[in-house]
């Protein structure tokens, strides 16, 4: 065990590798270009509400760097970036004509793109089903982050995942996650992973709850 550990960490990448393999990836190059698709500073998004995001964001052994986020805007074709085929129609992205609350959204989805170690490893090679499981909760607490009001905290009721193709470590993930309901203080999310092709690798549901922390302190 201890002999696996030290050549994953040896044959691992560093940190600056990762950073510039990630920059020239046509995905990112893609999002960079998208209209209505914008850089999420993440630290800045979290600072403010309470929530478990920073399991992920800020916990390196998963991964050396964090993940690179993007923010689709309302006015923006959140569904046209999805297999649409794999969503049912009621749970497609919210629109400013599907929404039916009186709270704005403002950013209906979230794009990430992560880097996944080799120390996090279920079977040699491939993803802890766990580590799945904390990436998805990460990116839907951060979605919900985004469109939450200020002094807020987020609470995952439930979270259900599919897991639909095994998923390599050592390697970049392209991650979606939107809003397709609301029900006054409850968010219905799903999140989507993909491969670089464009496979569908998990996809999950989960249900939100915003609080004011004044409520649940």
């Amino acid at each position: 065990m201890l002999a696996r550990r030290l050549f994953a960490m040896w044959k691992s990448k560093s940190a600056d590798d990762i950073i510039s393999k990630r920059a020239s990836l046509p995905a990112v190059c893609d999002l960079k270009k998208a209209p209505g698709c914008s850089p999420v500073d993440v630290e800045n998004a979290l600072r403010n509400v309470s929530c478990s995001a920073s399991s992920h964001f800020a916990y390196r052994p998963i991964s050396k760097v964090a993940p690179l986020a993007f923010a689709w805007s309302s006015s923006a074709d959140c569904a046209k970036q999805l297999l649409t085929d794999a969503v049912p129609k009621d749970r497609l992205p919210i629109t400013p004509h599907s929404l039916h609350s009186a709270r704005q959204i403002q950013i209906p989805m979230v794009t990430l793109v992560d880097h996944v170690d080799d120390n996090v490893c279920g079977h040699p090679g491939l993803i802890h089903g766990g580590m799945t499981t904390t990436i998805a909760n990460s990116s839907l607490s951060l979605l919900a982050a985004l469109n939450a009001p200020k002094d807020a905290r987020i609470v995952p009721l439930s979270l259900n995942m599919d897991y639909r193709k095994p998923i390599p470590t050592n390697n970049f993930v392209k991650i979606h996650a939107w809003l397709y309901q609301i029900n006054g203080d409850k968010m219905k999310t799903a999140i989507h992973f993909y491969s670089l092709k464009n496979e569908m690798l998990v996809e999950a549901v989960s249900d939100i709850a915003v609080y004011p922390l004044s409520v649940v302190d």
